[in-house]
C-alpha cells in the first residue's frame, strides 16, 4: 500500500536515515533487509543451541546432586569453581577428602554441604560500663603480661576467649587472661 507522502525513518540494520515510501518500512534497501534476516536466523540458531546446552548442564547438575561421593572435578563443577580451588580447600583442611589412589580423590557430599552451614551463634553478654572494672583493654593486657599485640590476639583466638568492643577500645575479662597467664592463681 503506497501513499502520497514520504516519511524519514532510520534503518534498523545500518542506522542510516532514509525516505520511506510506506509507513511500515524498516530498512533502507534490500541489502539491509537480507542482512537483518540472516542475522535473525543466526540468532535463532544460537538461542536454540544455548537452550540445549542449558538443558544438558541442568541434567548433569541433577545427576551430581544425587551422588553421595564426588570426584574433585565433579565437586568443582557442582560448586562452580576450578579444580585448583577444591584442591586448595582440601589442603587447608576446609574440606575433607579421601585418596583412593594417587590419581583418584573423592569427597563425601555431606562434607561438601557442611561448607555452607552457618556456625552456631553463641550469645555472649557484653559487659556494661559497671562491669568494665572486671576487664582490661588490649593495651593494658599487653603491658601487664609483657606480650606483643599479635601474640595476645593469637592467644585469644587459640583459647576462644571473647573480646568486647566498647567505643574505640577492645576489652577482655581479666579472669580469662589470668587462667592462661597465671594458671596457679599467683598474680604478677
Amino acid at each position: 500500500m503506497s501513499s502520497n507522502f514520504t516519511v524519514k525513518k532510520v534503518c534498523e540494520q545500518c542506522g542510516g536515515i532514509f525516505v520511506a515510501k510506506t509507513t511500515v518500512s524498516r530498512f533502507c534497501s534490500k541489502a539491509c533487509n537480507s542482512k537483518n534476516y540472516k542475522l535473525r536466523l543466526r540468532n535463532d540458531k544460537i538461542t536454540a543451541t544455548q537452550k540445549v546446552v542449558r538443558e544438558v548442564i541442568g541434567h548433569q547438575m541433577e545427576e551430581l546432586s544425587t551422588l553421595e561421593f564426588l570426584s574433585v572435578k565433579a565437586a568443582a563443577k557442582l560448586l562452580g569453581v576450578s579444580d585448583k580451588i577444591v584442591y586448595s580447600m582440601i589442603k587447608l583442611g576446609r574440606l575433607k577428602a579421601t585418596n583412593l589412589s594417587v590419581r583418584k580423590t573423592i569427597i563425601n557430599r555431606a562434607d561438601l554441604d557442611r561448607l555452607f552451614e552457618l556456625p552456631e551463634v553463641i550469645d555472649v553478654k557484653t559487659p556494661n560500663s559497671s562491669n568494665l572494672s572486671d576487664c582490661c583493654h588490649m593495651g593494658e593486657a599487653q603491658k601487664i603480661y609483657n606480650i606483643s599485640e599479635k601474640a595476645l590476639v593469637e592467644i585469644l583466638k587459640r583459647n576462644s576467649i571473647p573480646k568486647y568492643q566498647v567505643g574505640k577500645y577492645t576489652y577482655v575479662l581479666k579472669s580469662h587472661l589470668d587462667k592462661i597467664f597465671n594458671p596457679g592463681g599467683i598474680y604478677a
